[in-house]
C-alpha cells in the first residue's frame, strides 16, 4: 500500500471524563472512560492512580466500616452496630438505622477533649479510655429533710430541699444533672440543722459528686448549699441563707436519641430524632450534655424528615430530603431557620460535607455547591447520566436505593465520592472530582466511609471486609494489582464522513517498565490489541489491512503495580473519500 498521502492526528493532555455527550462529539481532552487513572496530579497525563494499605493487620469482626473518626491519637471505627477504638470493641447496640455520628468537644470547664458519639439508640461519649453516657440523668430519688434542733445557723421557716448528680474535671464542674424531686416541707427553728438522707448514689461512673440545694426559709427558690463525694448518702445543713450560692438549674436535660450532631457557634445540634424527625434541637452553649427541653426548631414537617447538618466557614445548614435550611442567631437572640433559595434536599446524609467552598451535597440530579442562602451551584454536569439511572460507557449508575451509604471526603484539592453503582448495596466506586482541571475521574475503591486524617496528612476509607485502607498510597490494593481502564473519544480527523483506511497508531508512554494494553478499534470494532512497553515509546503498530472505517479510538488496560503513563495518542491513516 503507497505510503504517500498519510494523514495523522496527535491527541494528547487529558483532563478527565465525560459522560454526557456521544463519544464523537466529545473535547480531544475528554476521556470516554477513566477508571483508576489519576488525573490530577500531572494535568494532561493518564497515570495509574496510588494503591490503598491497609492501617491495621487484622479486620474487625463487622465487616462494613460505615464510619471514622480520629481523636485524642485514637482511631474510632463503627462498624456494624458497634463501635472501635483502634480496632477494639467499646460500644455494642447501636441502632439498627445504621446512621451515627462522632463529633469531638471539649465542654465548658473539662480538660478532655471527647469523642461524642450520636445514635438513634445510644448518646455516649468517650475520652480514649473510658466510654459513659451523654448526659447525667436526673435522681430519682427523693432526699428526705428532718431538723435537727440548735447547732446551726438556719432561720425560722420552712424548707425543702434537692439535690444533683455532678462530674468534676479537677476542681471544676464540667458538667450538672437536673435535680432530683423536692424533699417534704420541714419546719426548723432559728439555728437548728437539717439532716439530709436518701440521697443514693449514681449508678453512672462518671458522677464524682453530689450537690444539695435547699430554699431560704419559707422560699420556693432553690440556692447551692453543700457538695458531697458521690458515695456519701447523708448530709447535714447548717448555713445561714445569706451564705448560700447559685440557683439550682432544672434545665439540663440530657440529648435526645437522635443519630446526627454537629457542633456550632459552639452548641451541639441535633437531628434524626426518631420521635420528632423535623425537629432540630441545640444544647447549651459550650455545654454539649445540657439540651433544654425548651431547645429546638420545628423545622418543616415530619413528612420531610431533617437528614443531616453541616456547619462550613460560620454557617450552619440542615438538609432534609426536598429541601434545605439555613440555620440564623445566636445564643442571645435565639435561632431560626430559614429555607434555603434552592429548594433542592439530600437523600444522601454522609455525603455532605463542609468544605472551604461551602457545603458539598449529592441531590438526585447532581452534586453541588451551597451557602445556604444563594442558589445551589451544581458541577456534576459531564458524569450526570449515572444520577439518571443510565449505564454510559460501562459506567454503572448509582444505586439510589442505598444513597444512605454514599460517603464523601476533600482532600489535596479534590473531591471523593463513594457511592454504590448497579445492583451494589455498598458503595463500589469513588467518583473523583479534580478542583484543579475541573475535571472527573473514577476509582474503584469499595469503600463505605471516607475520613482525612490532617495530622497524618492521609485519606482513609472505611472499606466492606473490615480493613480500614490509606488511600492514595502505595503501588499496590494491599497487595493486588491496580487495573486501569481508560477510553479515549472517538476521533475523525477533519470529517466524520471521511472513510478512511487506518495504517498505524502510536502511543506515546512510559510504562515503567511493564507493559500496557492498548486496544485500537474502528467504527467500534476491535481492529488491533498491541502491548506496549518501554520507557517514553513512540512506536508504530500496523493495523491490519481491513482496518476501514470512519472514526477511531484507544482502550488501555493494565494490571500491576508500576505507574505506567501515557502522555498522547496518535491515529495514522490513508483518506480513501466518501461510502
Amino acid at each position: 500500500m503507497p505510503q504517500q498521502g498519510l494523514v495523522q492526528q496527535q491527541i494528547k493532555s487529558f483532563l478527565g471524563v465525560n459522560l454526557r455527550k456521544d463519544r464523537v462529539d466529545l473535547a480531544d481532552e475528554e476521556l470516554a472512560k477513566s477508571v483508576n487513572a489519576d488525573l490530577h496530579t500531572s494535568p494532561g497525563t493518564i497515570v495509574l492512580r496510588k494503591g490503598r494499605t491497609k492501617q491495621f493487620s487484622t479486620a474487625l469482626s463487622d465487616l462494613v466500616i460505615r464510619r471514622l473518626g480520629k481523636v485524642n491519637a485514637k482511631r474510632y471505627q463503627v462498624a456494624g452496630t458497634t463501635v472501635y477504638r483502634d480496632q477494639t470493641s467499646i460500644l455494642t447496640g447501636l441502632s439498627s438505622n445504621l446512621i451515627t455520628t462522632l463529633l469531638p468537644f471539649r465542654p465548658l470547664n473539662d480538660t478532655t477533649l471527647w469523642v461524642f458519639i450520636a445514635d438513634d439508640s445510644l448518646m455516649r461519649k468517650d475520652d480514649g479510655t473510658s466510654t459513659r453516657i451523654w448526659g447525667i440523668a436526673a435522681p430519682t430519688a427523693t432526699p428526705v429533710a428532718s431538723v435537727t434542733v440548735g447547732g446551726g445557723s438556719l432561720s425560722a421557716g420552712a424548707y425543702l430541699v434537692k439535690f444533683t448528680y455532678v462530674r468534676k474535671s479537677g476542681t471544676s464542674i464540667a458538667h450538672e444533672s437536673n435535680p432530683s424531686p423536692a424533699s417534704s416541707s420541714v419546719t426548723a427553728a432559728a439555728n437548728d440543722r437539717l439532716s439530709i438522707t436518701g440521697m443514693t448514689a449514681s449508678s453512672d461512673a462518671q458522677v464524682t459528686h453530689k450537690r444539695i440545694y435547699r430554699t431560704q426559709a419559707g422560699g420556693t427558690s432553690y440556692l447551692f448549699d453543700s457538695e458531697i463525694a458521690d458515695a456519701t448518702t447523708t448530709a447535714t445543713l447548717s448555713k445561714a441563707d445569706s451564705a448560700l450560692g447559685s440557683a439550682l438549674e432544672t434545665d439540663n436535660d440530657v440529648p435526645p436519641m437522635a443519630s446526627w450532631a454537629v457542633a456550632y457557634q459552639e452548641h451541639v445540634f441535633f437531628c434524626r430524632d426518631a420521635s420528632n424527625k423535623h425537629y432540630l434541637w441545640y444544647s447549651k452553649r459550650f455545654r454539649p450534655e445540657s439540651v433544654p427541653a425548651a431547645n429546638f426548631l420545628e423545622i418543616g414537617n415530619p413528612d420531610d424528615p431533617l437528614q443531616c447538618g453541616v456547619s462550613t466557614a460560620g454557617m450552619l445548614g440542615v438538609f432534609s430530603r426536598q429541601t434545605k435550611y439555613r440555620v440564623l442567631g445566636n445564643s442571645v437572640t435565639g435561632f431560626v431557620a430559614q429555607e434555603g433559595l434552592s429548594r433542592r434536599g439530600t437523600p444522601a446524609p454522609n455525603a455532605a460535607i463542609g468544605t472551604e467552598y461551602g457545603a458539598i451535597f449529592v441531590a438526585r440530579d447532581g452534586v453541588y455547591l451551597t451557602n445556604f442562602a444563594a442558589p445551589d451551584t451544581g458541577f456534576s454536569w459531564e458524569i450526570l447520566p449515572l444520577f439518571f439511572g443510565e449505564t454510559i460507557n460501562g459506567m454503572d449508575p448509582i444505586n439510589w436505593t442505598y444513597a444512605e451509604r454514599m460517603a464523601a471526603a476533600t482532600y489535596k484539592n479534590k473531591y471523593y465520592l463513594a457511592y454504590p453503582s448497579g445492583s451494589n448495596t455498598n458503595p463500589d466506586k469513588i467518583a473523583v472530582y479534580s478542583h484543579d482541571t475541573k475535571k472527573w475521574y473514577f476509582f474503584d475503591h469499595p469503600m463505605r466511609s471516607l475520613f482525612v486524617e490532617e495530622d497524618a496528612d492521609d485519606l482513609v476509607g472505611g472499606s466492606t471486609d473490615g480493613f480500614v485502607y490509606i488511600l492514595e498510597d502505595g503501588s499496590s490494593d494491599a497487595g493486588s494489582g491496580i487495573a486501569l481502564d481508560c477510553d479515549t473519544k472517538d476521533y475523525f480527523g477533519e470529517s466524520t464522513d471521511l472513510r478512511k483506511l487506518f495504517r498505524y497508531f502510536k502511543v506515546d508512554t512510559d510504562a515503567d517498565g511493564d507493559n500496557l494494553t492498548a486496544n485500537f478499534y474502528v467504527d467500534g470494532t476491535l481492529k488491533r490489541t498491541a502491548t506496549i512497553s518501554g520507557n517514553r515509546t513512540k512506536v508504530l503498530n500496523q493495523l491490519p489491512e481491513d482496518a476501514w472505517g470512519y472514526q477511531w479510538r484507544i482502550n488501555f488496560t493494565y494490571t500491576g503495580t508500576k505507574r505506567p503513563r501515557i502522555y498522547g495518542v496518535s491515529g495514522v491513516w490513508l483518506p480513501m473519500g466518501g461510502a
